[in-house]
């Protein structure tokens, strides 16, 4: 089949050998259906999609950016502002305030909402998958925790939520390659960010926190 579609002299398929492993190639169940279910692009969309198996591996998807729609490109490099504002202006002031590391607790508390809505928005068109359903709400329930554990604790938390589901997301089917590429960089600097809260709350001297949440909480 592969030999009809592609002769072995032809430039494509001198291409497709070069990019996809022999392992993959030689997939006897690839080889007799490509030419009625896949093309070339899909090939290797299906190998790209499968092969973000430990947690450097998703780094690669950075550069699908380039593909990126403007919209969601632009509103979520917006959305790391409050992320990054928080540590900039303690850094620059040489206090730690409990009350701004909360504002930026309960925003990543939101985006954790944000980004299991999105999950669960991909599964309504063709799903009834209890699992992936179930899967959509945990970061939700992770964001509702970060608001209650006490302390630094909190801060570790969200961090820790925004990677975890930021990794397994990149490893499913259903979103476009640019899409995990953006989530890839959005993860990465907010948990930076949160990263750079943390470390503050142990170097600078603490600002006595003004409300009574953020007193229980950072």
């Amino acid at each position: 089949m592969l030999a009809t579609a592609f002769p072995c002299r032809s430039l494509s398929f001198l291409f497709l050998r070069r990019r996809v492993p022999c392992s993959l190639w030689n997939n006897s169940a690839i080889r007799t259906t490509y030419s009625n279910e896949f093309t070339k692009n899909e090939l290797l969309r299906q190998y790209n999609d499968k092969q973000a198996s430990t947690y450097f591996d998703q780094f690669r998807y950075l550069r699908h950016l380039k593909d990126a729609p403007t919209a969601p490109l632009a509103f979520g490099l917006l959305g790391l502002v409050p992320f990054a504002a928080v540590p900039m202006y303690m850094y620059s002031t040489g206090i730690y305030s409990p009350d701004l590391a909360f504002t930026q607790l309960a925003y990543s508390a939101s985006i954790l909402s944000f980004i299991g809505g999105i999950r669960w928005g991909t599964l309504l068109r063709e799903s009834n998958d209890w699992k992936q359903y179930a899967y959509s709400i945990l970061p939700s329930v992770a964001a509702w925790l970060a608001l209650l554990v006490p302390g630094r604790w909190s801060i570790l938390w969200a961090l820790s939520s925004l990677q975890g589901f930021g990794f397994y997301d990149v490893t499913q089917p259903g979103y476009p390659l640019w899409f995990k590429g953006l989530r890839v960089l959005l993860t990465a600097v907010s948990s930076l960010t949160l990263f750079a809260t943390l470390t503050l709350s142990f170097i600078l001297p603490k600002k006595e926190a003004i409300t009574k949440n953020t007193q229980r909480t950072m």
